[in-house]
């Protein structure tokens, strides 16, 4: 792997040589795997699309490498997937997870997705980050084999962050100020300007074109409660975007308005695919909020 693909590794002392850890590196190639997989000083496992055991190379390969097949379409996919990742770490494994979710189409680095906070603080397993550069040329998107002496590739692994320091806030707040950190270690060893938003398995917006792409949109929305109000914010949400998935909430408000009337404010983050081509100034987007508003009446002018 050091020869064929030019590899050089850095900041090897950060990955544990005992006990458990979770490699989180960006995700930029199919390669990404097989080169974390192979450079360590231990192995590493990742949890893999069962499909590739329907494939006469994979098949035989990634298991060799200590992959694990997870079926995505089985019902509960995801818990099942935790599941086996906290026991691989319990049992002092090195677990592979890429933030990111998939390969980044358009070269950023994207978001971060809380999962792997979830799972270090579920299990106690420090998060080593990982910046990747080069494993793009060696195997771009669609290549079937990577290239030897494609180019140069160094794997830069960072200083482990410790689940167990994050202490502040709610556990929803802590997974996303440690996944948050890991994404900004792995920006500092690599190359790739950062995205806002979380990346997608579909191909990159083409301007005037018809592709799926997905935003981070922030939409605010009054109702008969903050739970009346989050349906309504959805609802409209789900009018101009398809597959609407709240990401989170950012502000909570209740008013009294002058006349007596209480109004439930609520301001939500979505992760939000919009099919077709995007206008200049998207709803909800960054440049513009969607703004619903409505005074109820309480029942008897309750105050």
């Amino acid at each position: 792997m050091r020869v064929l693909f030019r590899t050089t590794i850095d900041g090897l002392h950060n990955v544990p040589l005992t006990g458990p850890a979770i490699i989180s590196a960006n995700h930029r190639s199919f390669f990404d795997t097989p080169l974390l997989m192979t450079v360590g000083p231990r192995p590493v496992t990742f949890l893999g699309k069962a499909e590739y055991m329907d494939q006469r190379v994979t098949r035989f390969l990634f298991p060799a490498l200590g992959m694990v097949p997870i079926k995505r379409d089985a019902a509960r996919a995801s818990m099942a997937a935790l599941e086996t990742a906290a026991e691989l770490l319990r049992s002092g494994q090195l677990v592979g997870i890429y933030p990111e979710g998939t390969r980044s189409r358009d070269g950023l680095l994207h978001r971060g997705h809380t999962g792997v906070a979830h799972l270090a603080m579920l299990t106690g397993a420090p998060i080593v980050p990982v910046g990747l550069i080069g494993t793009d040329r060696v195997q771009p998107i669609g290549a079937v084999l990577p290239r030897p002496f494609g180019g140069r590739v160094r794997v830069r692994f960072g200083a482990p962050l410790d689940p167990a320091s994050y202490r502040a806030g709610g556990s929803r707040t802590r997974r996303r100020h440690l996944v948050d950190d890991v994404m900004a270690s792995i920006a500092a060893m690599t190359d790739q300007q950062r995205s806002p938003d979380f990346a997608s398995d579909e191909p990159p917006l083409i301007r005037g074109g018809s592709e799926s792409v997905y935003l981070v949109t922030t939409h605010r929305s009054t109702g008969l409660s903050w739970r009346h109000a989050a349906e309504r914010t959805v609802a409209a949400v789900c009018g101009s975007f398809d597959d609407a998935r709240v990401g989170e909430v950012g502000h909570l408000g209740c008013r009294l308005d002058a006349d007596g009337r209480v109004r439930f404010d609520i301001e939500m983050s979505l992760t939000t695919r919009f099919t077709g081509a995007i206008p200049a100034n998207p709803p909800g987007s960054d440049r513009h909020r969607y703004t619903e508003t409505s005074n109820v009446p309480t029942p008897g002018g309750a105050r």
